[in-house]
């Protein structure tokens, strides 16, 4: 018989044998040990008795009877229960099964070959017997029930040997599919050759106590979980051959499965920039329908997107087709029926245009690079160097050459949070060809935007022309002069820009020249006598590059052919002080007109001449009005216009003397 084996037994009680002299029950020859002589058992199984001569259990007893292989494949076990009334096991007594090992081989089965000494168990029913099995070979045991007086036909049980079992499985891992599914996939250990495999998958939500649910998994490798959402998942898998009873493994190494209230198809995945993308949303929170999902852009609740671009795939799926910007090498989309949850897709734009700027230093011996952080990233800069000029490496490397030397890691960087710009500088700084690229690490491998390619000497900065100066003519120009920098050493094109100080304007409107490449330039101005504020700044004469700062700012000065030819007419007001007794003289000056504008007029001299004493002389700007205290003391007083050249000859005077009171 093949395990698991079960029968009914019935014994007739010794009343009944009596009572039915000449009648027995029998076994066929198949089921009986040939080593036993024939006799005619009061004891029957119900599965070899033919229909003509069917048990009678009246009077007697009936039982079932179980044998099986453990689990651990370790014992055959033989299970005795009763399923008549209480009356009439206690009735039936003691029993006794006889459980008997012999070869299997049918040329060891002759009659001759010696039976194992049996494993006898005798109790009242419910019992249970074991025998210890042989872990390496087959073999046949001999079951045989006795009661009172009664004995079963032996039957014989084949016992298979032990199989091996295998180890856990491995590398369990987890995926979601578009149509909503959540698929548990694990695979078999390496070197197994237990055959074809069975599986069990059990999990628990709980870590601490796990309530485990088991679930049997035919001969595939895989499983249709349905998970709740928001709760961490512990998972294991085991197998076994397909053996009966199963030898199972130990359970596989733990997988914990945290689902969201949303999951995207995929989580994390690379564009190339100008290309669309499709992404999935599933709603693990069944609650929720795809139909009436919104998609974001970026975490910014203002950018959700068109729903021209989006539409429900099934009751929990939303799917988005759209095209990343290629100026960004990093998104992220989320979608949400309600509120927005944490979860959301991350997008990697590979060949995203990044404007890098370089600057090299006026001295040309340092460059600097710096670039706009871009969302969410802190990309660092990559960079080859060749001796060639930049078209001949580029087209070198389109035909898949490999051009150059790649330059280390990074060179030195600096982050600017409050402008979110990033700072790198080279030094020593190469001529001729640098390739430049900004390279973000992601689990699918480094994500790169699009290179440029520059040659140091073409991005230049060149220090500020100094010793700038400035001279309105009486040509009406303003002429500007300058030293500019010694580098670069092959040609600096500069320009000027002047504004005239106001009063009424904070800040004056700024005139700029256009460049010129040698070093000064004019501008025709309506007032040569009028200050300007000049500065200077250069850049190289290819125009490519940067220009310089501006340099220090310089005031201009006229260039007068003379002194001035006359003082200022003026006019004075009197204002007695007599507990002082002193006057205050106010000097009311005239506006110089002057013909030719030939000269200009810096400012005034007031000249104080007593009638006796020291002359004494103060100089003033150019102004209307004058002030000073007078002692009353009779002196004259004199105006004279003065510029670089020197001073008025042809002047106004005026006499101060004290009038006497009218009575």
């Amino acid at each position: 018989m093949e395990l698991p084996w079960q029968d009914e037994l019935c014994c007739d009680s010794p009343s009944a044998h009596l009572t039915k002299e000449g009648e027995s029950t029998h076994t066929p020859e198949t089921n009986r040990s040939d080593s036993n002589p024939p006799h005619h058992p009061l004891c029957s199984f119900r599965s070899s008795t033919t229909r003509s001569h069917p048990p009678d259990p009246s009077g007697g007893t009936c039982l079932d009877i179980l044998c099986k292989i453990d689990e651990n494949w370790e014992n055959l076990i033989c299970e005795l229960q009763s399923h008549g009334p209480p009356s009439t096991t206690k009735a039936a007594g003691v029993m006794a099964i006889s459980l008997q090992s012999v070869s299997s081989k049918k040329e060891e089965n002759d009659g001759n070959t010696p039976y194992d000494n049996p494993v006898i168990c005798k109790a009242e029913v419910p019992f249970m017997c074991s025998v210890v099995l042989d872990a390496t070979t087959s073999f046949v045991t001999v079951v045989t029930v006795s009661l009172n007086d009664a004995i079963s036909p032996s039957v014989l049980l084949r016992i298979p040997p032990r199989p091996v079992r295998p180890s856990p499985p491995v590398n369990l891992s987890h995926i979601q599919t578009i149509k909503a599914e959540l698929i548990l996939q694990w695979d078999d250990p390496p070197h197994s050759d237990t055959g074809r495999l069975r599986y069990e998958v059990r999990h628990s939500p709980n870590t601490t106590h796990p309530a485990w649910q088991v679930v049997s998994v035919p001969e595939e490798p895989r499983l249709s979980l349905e998970l709740k959402p928001e709760l961490t998942y512990t998972i294991q898998v085991r197998s076994s051959g397909l053996d009966k009873p199963p030898l199972w493994s130990e359970w596989s190494e733990r997988h914990h499965i945290y689902l969201y209230s949303v999951s995207y198809i995929p989580q994390t995945v690379v564009a190339r920039s100008g290309e669309n993308v499709t992404m999935y949303c599933v709603f693990n929170d069944h609650s929720m329908n795809a139909s009436t999902a919104t998609w974001m852009l970026n975490l910014n609740p203002n950018q959700t997107l068109n729903r021209s671009l989006y539409h429900p795939l099934n009751q929990w799926v939303s799917k988005i087709t759209f095209r990343p910007s290629e100026t960004q090498m990093y998104a992220v989309l989320q979608c949400k029926t309600k509120n927005w949850t944490q979860a959301q897709s991350r997008i990697y734009v590979e060949g995203a245009y990044i404007k890098i700027n370089c600057e090299t230093s006026g001295d040309i011996d340092a460059m600097e690079c710096s670039w706009t952080n871009t969302l969410y990233t802190n990309p660092k800069i990559r960079y080859r160097w060749a001796d060639l000029p930049c078209d001949v490496m580029e087209k070198r490397e389109q035909r898949g050459e490999e051009v150059g030397q790649t330059g280390p890691p990074w060179p030195s960087c600096l982050p600017f949070l409050r402008t979110m710009k990033t700072k790198c500088t080279f030094q020593p700084l190469r001529m001729n060809c640098y390739k430049l690229w900004l390279e973000v690490p992601s689990l699918l491998g480094p994500i790169r935007s699009k290179p440029i390619y520059l040659t140091p000497t073409d991005h230049v900065k060149p220090h500020a022309p100094t010793n700038v100066k400035a001279v309105t003519r009486s040509s009406g120009v303003l002429n500007v002069t300058w030293e500019p920098p010694s580098l670069p050493s092959d040609g600096l094109q500069c320009q000027f820009r002047y504004q005239a100080p106001s009063a009424v304007r904070a800040q004056p409107e700024w005139k700029v020249q256009s460049p010129v490449r040698e070093r000064w330039a004019e501008a025709v101005v309506s007032d040569m006598c009028r200050v300007y504020v000049v500065q200077a700044r250069c850049m190289h004469t290819k125009g490519t590059g940067y220009w310089s700062e501006w340099s220090d700012s310089v005031y201009s000065t006229p260039q007068n052919s003379r002194a001035p030819e006359r003082g200022p007419d003026f006019w004075r007001i009197l204002q007695d002080d007599p507990h002082r007794n002193q006057t205050n003289v106010t000097l009311l000056l005239e506006h110089l007109q002057i013909s030719m504008r030939s000269y200009c007029v810096d400012g005034f001299i007031v000249q104080y001449q007593p009638l006796s004493g020291s002359v004494r002389r103060e100089q003033m700007e150019l102004a209307s009005s004058y002030s000073f205290q007078w002692n009353q003391v009779p002196q004259t007083v004199t105006v004279e216009a003065y510029n670089n050249l020197g001073s008025s000859a042809n002047n106004i005077n005026m006499t101060l003397e004290k009038q006497p009171k009218r009575e």
